[in-house]
């Protein structure tokens, strides 16, 4: 039978899918003896990825005989195959290799195990790499960047065994591959002894080998080697330098970033989006916005501003430094934005400030179907955390749920931390729970909201304590300052001495925050001697260990101390602050020592440049009040800035309560009323100022009121510690187990009073 299609006009070969059609052999063994002069148009119709070829009859129809057939085109139809993204097809050219015998050559194996890589289907690779009979490096290196590119670095260092045993030797790319695989694992050694290697065998001036060795180095840690092997290559190109720049980058060497760039520039190279990516980032460190802005510039000039991951780091740069809007001018260029792009935006308006404006950019990529990823979440829910928006994050959390990030560690901790800071105790122990992995970081957001309320059994510090390290985790600084803070708020003066010992036992003492912690503990444990050996102990002291002294003197009324203190503290050249000086003037309140405070709070501002706070204001109030200047008091407190503030006046009251003077106590509880209507707390202090002078008409009048106005006061509560177990109790309370021998004692006890 005569064929007639070698007369067909090669255009017609630029459609695929008419070459692939079941013709017979001999039409077949036609187009294939003609495929080398037609090789461009076959190249050239295959570079739409979409391109699918599916009109297959039986092997034998599509393919012809091996004795007819050039040998030579098996890879261009290998190469069509991949760049086609077609599995089918390859698995076919496979099969007829298999057939023919000709994938016993190493060359045809070779790119049938590339096809298989490319294709990430290791398990075919690894078959074919088992069946050939005679590999080269080509061979070796092809299937350990397989293994690479899935991460498995252990098969990749097992085969550069293997491969060095069966005596093949290793080319530039065999040692580009080898030390990728140390770069990512974190492997020195090996990447040494391949760094040796490299030099023996010349292939350390390789642009390729030398980067990876760069890359090897920066990894590890190890930026100084990193560094003096990049001084020493001659041959840079622009990736090596793009590396330098992004590992300077991240070990906060700006200055350094910046001398990579410019020689980059005045080495010829054009910098890439991928060279503008890293050194923007730099930005957001160690550099300055002003450098961000100039490198913005450039950006522009060279042609990559549009490029996403370039918009991506200068929306991420002006986010960290405060400039929202110019973020969002950012944002608006990107024509191309990712789901990056949206956590740079929400972060820059977040930590700007913005919190409604965060949550609304979250609200509009959601609308838009932008698919969020675990990093969008946590910076969402620590900005409903930071911004009090409890019911957007409960919404979140449902969200999270049904994605099933609800057991990653970042999302887990932000919903703890949602949930602590909010008083739902009970939720963030819950979520806590379900976590896959548990963090010292989300075991610290836990300790934050037991410090807030650190009146309940369940959150008791030694029980987290002993949950923290059944978990193993281990503490950090913050958990040693919150559990010290969570002793001295229960005043536990043994749970506090069980973590300070150790504290000492692991170190932890020697830093300044837990040092100082320690000595607020004891103070408020009421051990005053404990809290002044610590002081005396440390080597050096920062300003928080002064002022934490000070207001131990002061807790426990010793006045003079605390001024002498003060009086050393100066001579140290250590300028106080508004803390240090409002703990001076506590001092001065419980110590009776009304002049001194007098005399600190005028110069405070002339002298120390301290502005009076509304704290502040409230100490002289009441330091003037306790020592009977009652007129003092009222005049300081309708000349302040703060004249409105019902602290002063509840202030003002209280004192007026304590010194038994109903005439200013009348005043100032006409202004405390008037201010805060609605403050159940407000008539309860008025209420027992008269009822302490026995004005107790007066007294019911203002309950009266108060109960008309269906206001009701928080219940208190107490606690005592009594064999190592605190134990709360609040007013009329039954639900203490020994409640009735509590109430029997009492009984006992004020009988015993009469």
């Amino acid at each position: 039978m005569t064929t007639l299609l070698p007369a067909i006009s090669l255009p017609c070969l630029s459609k695929p899918q008419h070459f692939f059609l079941p013709f017979k052999t001999e039409s077949s063994n036609a187009i294939f003896t003609g495929f080398s002069s037609c090789k461009p148009i076959l190249n050239n119709s295959f570079q739409n990825p979409k391109t699918k070829i599916t009109q297959y009859s039986t092997i034998s129809d599509v393919f012809p005989r091996e004795d007819t057939f050039l040998f030579s085109d098996w890879p261009e139809l290998l190469k069509i195959s991949t760049e086609s993204r077609d599995f089918l097809l390859g698995q076919a050219i496979h099969a007829y290799l298999v057939k023919s015998g000709s994938q016993r050559d190493p060359f045809e194996g070779n790119n049938l195990l590339s096809l298989y890589v490319k294709f990430n289907r290791l398990d075919l690779a690894q078959r074919v790499f088992d069946q050939m009979n005679v590999r080269n490096t080509i061979t070796w290196t092809s299937l350990m960047k397989g293994y690479l590119e899935e991460n498995d670095f252990q098969s990749v260092f097992c085969i550069a065994g293997d491969m060095f045993e069966f005596g093949e030797k290793f080319n530039e790319h065999t040692c580009t591959v080898i030390l990728q695989a140390c770069s990512f694992s974190e492997d020195k050694i090996t990447g040494e002894q391949i760094h040796c290697f490299a030099i023996k065998s010349g292939f350390v001036d390789n642009v390729y080998v030398g980067t990876s060795l760069i890359a090897m180095y920066t990894r590890s840690g190890f930026l100084g080697d990193a560094e003096k092997l990049f001084d020493s290559t001659a041959g840079k190109d622009v990736r090596c330098l793009n590396l330098m720049i992004l590992e300077y980058g991240r070990a906060g060497n700006g200055e350094k970033a910046i001398e990579v760039f410019i020689n980059l520039l005045s080495s010829g190279f054009e910098p890439n989006d991928y060279t503008f990516t890293n050194i923007i980032n730099t930005c957001n460190g160690d550099l300055g916005i002003e450098e961000g802005k100039q490198l913005q510039g450039l950006a522009f000039k060279y042609g990559v501003l549009n490029e996403t991951s370039v918009g991506n780091a200068i929306i991420t740069m002006y986010g960290k430094n405060g400039m929202a809007k110019a973020a969002k001018r950012m944002f608006s260029v990107i024509t191309e934005r990712n789901v990056i792009s949206w956590t740079a935006l929400v972060s820059g308006y977040s930590s700007s400030g913005y919190g409604k404006k965060a949550v609304d950019a979250f609200m509009e990529l959601h609308y838009l179907g932008v698919n969020v990823d675990s990093s969008l979440l946590t910076i969402v829910l620590d900005c409903c955390s930071e911004y009090s928006f409890l019911e957007l994050g409960l919404q979140i959390h449902g969200f999270v749920i049904k994605l099933g990030y609800e057991s990653d560690v970042n999302i887990g901790t932000a919903l703890v931390d949602l949930y602590a800071k909010s008083g739902n105790l009970q939720s963030a122990r819950r979520v806590f729970n379900v976590l896959s992995i548990k963090s010292t970081a989300s075991f610290n957001a836990i300790l934050a909201g037991f410090m807030e309320d650190s009146g309940n059994d369940e959150q008791d510090s030694m029980v987290l304590f002993n949950q923290l390290r059944m978990a193993g985790i281990k503490p950090d600084l913050v958990t040693f300052s919150r559990l010290l803070s969570l002793s001295a708020n229960q005043a536990s003066l043994q749970r506090g001495r069980s973590f300070h010992a150790y504290g000492i036992k692991t170190g932890f003492e020697a830093d300044f925050s837990v040092a100082n912690a320690v000595i607020t503990m004891y103070a408020k444990c009421g051990s005053i001697e404990d809290a002044n050996k610590i002081f005396m102990a440390m080597n050096e002291h920062d300003f928080v260990s002064w002022n934490a002294m000070i207001s131990a003197y002061a807790l426990h009324g010793q006045g003079q101390k605390a001024l002498l203190l003060f009086e050393e503290m100066k001579k140290k050249e250590i300028a106080p602050d508004e803390i240090t000086i409002l703990a001076i003037l506590q001092a001065c309140t419980y110590s009776g020592l009304w002049q001194d405070g007098i005399c600190l709070f005028n110069i405070m501002e002339p002298k120390y440049g301290i502005k009076p706070l509304l704290e502040h204001y409230a100490c002289m109030v009441d330091l003037l009040g306790r020592a009977g200047h009652l007129s003092e008091a009222m005049d300081i407190i309708n000349k302040s800035p703060f004249s409105k503030s019902t602290l002063l006046w509840r202030t003002l009251v209280n004192v007026c309560k304590l010194c038994g003077d109903l005439n200013f106590g009348k005043l100032a509880s006409k202004h405390l009323l008037d201010l805060s209507p609605a403050e159940a707390g407000s008539y309860i202090l008025v209420s027992n100022m008269y009822a302490g002078e026995k004005i107790l008409d007066e007294a019911a009048k203002v309950r009266t009121v108060m109960n008309d106005l269906k206001l009701s006061k928080e219940v208190g509560c107490s606690w005592i510690e009594i064999e190592n177990k605190v134990h709360h109790f609040v007013a009329s309370d039954n639900n203490h187990p020994r409640s009735r021998e509590i109430y029997a004692v009492l009984d006992l006890l004020r009988d015993e009073m009469k």
